[in-house]
C-alpha cells in the first residue's frame, strides 16, 4: 500500500515518487457546463478581460480554457482591437 505524502505518493516496493493525476482548476472551481456553453457562445468577440470578470476567474485562467475548448477570437475583432491599441 502506498504511502501519501502531500500530493504524491511514494510506493513500497519501487521506492519512486509519483505525482497524483489531480487536475488543477482555476480559483480551486472547475468549469459548469453552463460557463463553458456561454464561453463558446460570446468568447469570439468579447474581451477576454469583460469574460473574465463575468465568470469570476482570471484572464489566463479563461485563456487557457478557450485553447483547451479550440475558440479563437475572430478576424474581426483582432483587427479592431489591434486599431484602437495604436490610437
Amino acid at each position: 500500500m502506498p504511502v501519501r505524502r502531500s500530493t504524491r505518493y511514494i510506493s513500497k516496493s519501487s521506492n519512486k515518487w509519483n505525482r497524483t493525476s489531480k487536475k488543477r482548476f482555476a480559483n480551486g472551481k472547475p468549469w459548469t457546463p453552463t460557463e463553458v456553453k456561454t464561453l463558446r457562445k460570446i468568447y469570439k468577440d468579447t474581451p477576454t478581460k469583460d469574460i473574465a470578470r463575468k465568470f469570476r476567474r482570471t484572464v489566463s485562467s479563461v485563456q487557457a480554457k478557450a485553447g483547451d475548448l479550440g475558440l479563437k477570437k475572430t478576424k474581426t475583432y483582432l483587427k479592431k482591437m489591434r486599431s484602437n491599441q495604436w490610437r
